[in-house]
């Protein structure tokens, strides 16, 4: 019964989704697929798991426990905050503090999660620009 719930959940946000990526209106195009397709990929990978959920329920009677349910409002706080700094901090900066967190709370030590973190973010930025040619925020720290 949840799942068919969650599924219709699902299938109403990638619908949403679907709407408002179609909004989305650049005077330019800096990119070769535009801004609205990956955000209209996703809402149909979206609608696709939820006609799946539906169709084919789960058979687990799996309940989550205090602690699972605490981690993921954790998980959901932490992506707020990477929204809200991703811009002013950059992408650096904020997926390393996020990425480092969610290492933490994984069961990583914190110099690990940090270097962790920060390699990765550092990377992944320099294949999203160079590779990619995608405009991603440097922030204020690296005069963005």
């Amino acid at each position: 019964m949840y799942d068919r719930l969650f599924a219709g959940v699902l299938l109403g946000l990638s619908g949403l989704l679907a709407w408002a990526a179609t909004q989305l209106q650049v005077p330019f195009q800096y990119e070769p697929l535009g801004p609205k397709a990956f955000p209209i990929i996703l809402a149909g990978l979206m609608a696709a798991c939820a006609i799946w959920i539906m169709v084919k329920p789960s058979p687990n009677k799996w309940k989550p426990s205090r602690l699972v349910l605490v981690r993921i409002t954790q998980a959901l706080v932490l992506m707020f905050i990477y929204a809200w700094l991703f811009e002013p901090a950059g992408f650096i900066i904020a997926t390393t503090v996020v990425g480092a967190v969610f290492a933490w709370m994984f069961g990583e030590k914190p110099l690990g999660s940090f270097i962790y973190a920060l390699v990765m973010s550092v990377v992944s930025y320099f294949l999203l620009t160079s590779l990619l040619q995608l405009n991603v925020p440097a922030g204020m720290l690296f005069g963005g």
